[in-house]
Order: C-alpha cells, then structure tokens, then sequence
C-alpha cells in the first residue's frame, strides 16, 4: 500500500523514520521552496501534481496536515492521516490568529527555537539529547524563506470545510496546538508536538487500524 507522508513546518522526513508500518510503500512530499507571495492554494496545487495515484492516501504531520487538507480539496482523497495538526482554521489557536494583524512571525524568526533547549523542550516537548540534537539539525537545514513564508501561510489559513475522510491523532500535552481548540478522533495520552517519534509506537499501531479497513 503506498502512502504519501506531509512533514511538518521546518521538518523533514526523518521523522516520520520511527513508525512502524509493514507492508507501506513511503512517498515523502518534501517541501518545495516557495514562489514569490504565492498562497496556500496555488503551493497546494504544486504539491498534488507530484501525487501519482488516484485516491492516494496522506499522512501530514503539523502543518503537514494543513497542507493535505488542502491537497484533498484539489484532488479525490481515500483517506487523510492527521498528526499533531490542524483540520480547519477553528482548530488554529485565536493568538496565532491574532498574528494575521500583528505579524510577531515575521519579526521573530524559528531558528532561535533551535538553539535553545529549553524553548525546543517548552515548545516540541522534546527532553532527551539525541532528539534535541534531530529537530535541531531538521530545523537548522530548512530555508529561512520557506519557514517565513509557511508560518504566514498557517497565521492566514482559511479552510473551514473537511472535503476527505480524516482520522485525527492528536496529543493531550501539545502546547504549539494545545487539544482545546482540536476536535482529535484519538488522544495519546502525554503526546506532545512531537510525539510522533516519542510515541512512534502507539501511533504506528492506530495508524495500522485505520489502514486495516483498505486491506481486507
């Protein structure tokens, strides 16, 4: 079964390395650099031509998952797989909103998120080194330019409408979209931002439940 994997805002596709998924035939979108003032649709529409497969079905992660959202409303979807993420604009924090009007995100910029660890813990969760020393490293090798132009993209994100099936795994620790806002189909108890790779297990095992029913 092949599966198309969306990661999330200055993340790669190594984090996704850890779950557990026998028989799935991976297909990372990696993020494109981003053209001049070009919105979410039209980098949207860009992302779905790479998709080969009718009815494929996607994994996004964080602003992964926004992005698929989008993809679903380009293109006929079997199923999404959201992570950590957002399905409408109601989900996204009002304070993250509120940057619509006051652009903090263009003023302070995410990589000094990645030299501090108690900002990297505060905001990703994240406490053991050899995964500080990851989302640091996955941070560090992803444009200024893309960061810039997809936290705009998140703060203006527009969709209210769900056009595919989603299955939404979401952590009840996550302090980048605390679960107040988010209507989530499954809790991971002690999940946070990034409890994809912390919680690869458990996850791998409900994303299993959600395949089984395209398998049998």
């Amino acid at each position: 079964m092949k599966i198309y994997f969306l990661s999330g805002l200055g993340a790669d596709e190594t984090v996704f390395h850890d779950l557990v998924l026998p028989d799935v035939d991976r297909v990372y979108l990696n993020w494109m650099e981003p053209l001049p003032d070009e919105s979410m649709e039209a980098y949207a529409k860009r992302m779905a031509a790479r998709i080969d497969d009718k009815d494929p079905i996607i994994i996004g992660l964080s602003f992964g998952g926004m992005m698929a959202m989008e993809i679903a409303r380009l293109i006929t979807v079997k199923q999404l797989i959201l992570i950590s993420s957002a399905k409408t604009r109601s989900e996204i924090p009002p304070y993250f909103r509120l940057c619509r009007y006051v652009p903090l995100h263009k003023i302070v910029p995410l990589r000094p998120v990645a030299g501090s660890d108690r900002l990297l813990g505060f905001f990703f969760g994240v406490r053991n080194f050899s995964q500080k020393q990851q989302l640091k490293n996955i941070i560090l090798n992803t444009t200024k330019g893309f960061n810039h132009w997809a936290i705009h993209a998140l703060v203006n994100w527009k969709n209210e409408t769900i056009p595919a099936p989603v299955f939404h795994i979401h952590g009840n620790a996550d302090k980048l979209l605390p679960l107040t806002f988010i209507k989530a189909d499954l809790v991971i108890e002690g999940g946070n931002h990034f409890m994809v790779m912390q919680k690869a297990k458990e996850i791998s095992t409900h994303i299993l439940k959600v395949l089984d029913k395209f398998t049998s």
